[in-house]
């Protein structure tokens, strides 16, 4: 009787097959020369070539940087008044002979507007040699000096002295304390009662049909208006916005009394609003002979004197 053999449950391992004819284990490097790890070696020509072509193109950038092909040719300049072209150029930094690739437009307009006279620009170059530079400038909307008949600035209406001015030329005239002169780029009043003072200059006419003539603001900081017929308004102090908030009801006041004072009378001296609710006027001929005041009238007041407290 012949034995049954047992077939074995063990998986059949073919031990013929060597360990090496297996795929590599990843991530591992198991043979590879030491040549192989050198990096491949370039023949000089290659090196000679590459560096001749990096010189050429440093050649040709120089040669359109600063070489006739993208000069500049032309710089042409829009809304300058109050400077001249050379003026601009220098303010700019813009170098006419130079070349147009290295024109920054953006510096050069932070430039400009640094400038007192500019208020706003634009500097564009273009590569066919032309640089477009456009300014827009401040437009003088005050003449001021200084007391004691100092010389007349130019004021924008953020109250920046722009420059000199050789007369008012219609514009609202503005005496300011005793002292040196303001320089260009200096703010010697406010920006917000400027603009009140500009109003008041345009509207006094139509509200009780008088020309102002000047205002005068002390070293105290009150304010008087003259009229072109030479009498003065009294405002008082004008130092903060409430203040400045305050020449409204006062310019009302002026109005108020209107039919009670006669503003074209030559007798008329003063007016007084700085109690907006009390207005009151003051004549020339009052130490001589002072008018019996009729019913409703304002009541004399004696001239207010600058006094600081």
């Amino acid at each position: 009787m012949k034995m049954r053999r047992r077939r074995s449950r063990l998986p059949v391992i073919n031990w013929r097959e060597r360990i090496d004819s297996s795929e590599p284990l990843k991530g591992q490097l198991w043979t590879r020369s030491e040549r192989a790890l050198k990096e491949p070696d370039v023949h000089w020509s290659r090196r000679a070539i590459a560096g001749g072509v990096a010189i050429l193109e440093c050649t040709l950038l120089a040669w359109l940087v600063f070489g006739p092909a993208l000069a500049v040719r032309s710089v042409h300049i829009t809304g300058a008044e109050h400077l001249t072209n050379a003026q601009v150029l220098s303010a700019a930094g813009l170098d006419p002979n130079g070349s147009v690739l290295v024109v920054d437009g953006l510096s050069d307009e932070q430039r400009l507007v640094a400038q007192t006279w500019i208020r706003a620009a634009t500097v564009q170059p273009s590569l066919d040699g032309s640089v477009q530079i456009q300014v827009s400038e401040w437009q003088p909307v005050a003449a001021y000096h200084a007391g004691g008949g100092g010389k007349l600035f130019l004021l924008s209406d953020q109250a920046v002295v722009l420059g000199p001015a050789v007369s008012a030329g219609g514009l609202t005239t503005i005496q300011g304390p005793g002292g040196a002169d303001p320089r260009a780029g200096d703010r010697p009043l406010d920006a917000d009662l400027l603009v009140a003072l500009v109003n008041i200059q345009r509207l006094l006419p139509t509200l009780i049909g008088q020309q102002v003539a000047t205002f005068v603001l002390d070293s105290c900081g009150d304010l008087t208006l003259v009229s072109t017929r030479g009498w003065k308004a009294y405002f008082g102090r004008v130092l903060t916005p409430e203040e400045f908030a305050s020449l409204r009801d006062k310019m009302a006041a002026l109005k108020a009394i209107e039919g009670k004072v006669n503003y074209n009378s030559a007798d008329l001296d003063y007016v007084n609003v700085m109690n907006a609710s009390e207005p009151a006027a003051g004549f020339k001929s009052k130490e001589t002979s002072p008018p019996s005041p009729s019913p409703g009238a304002p009541q004399p007041s004696p001239s207010p004197v600058p006094t600081c407290k």
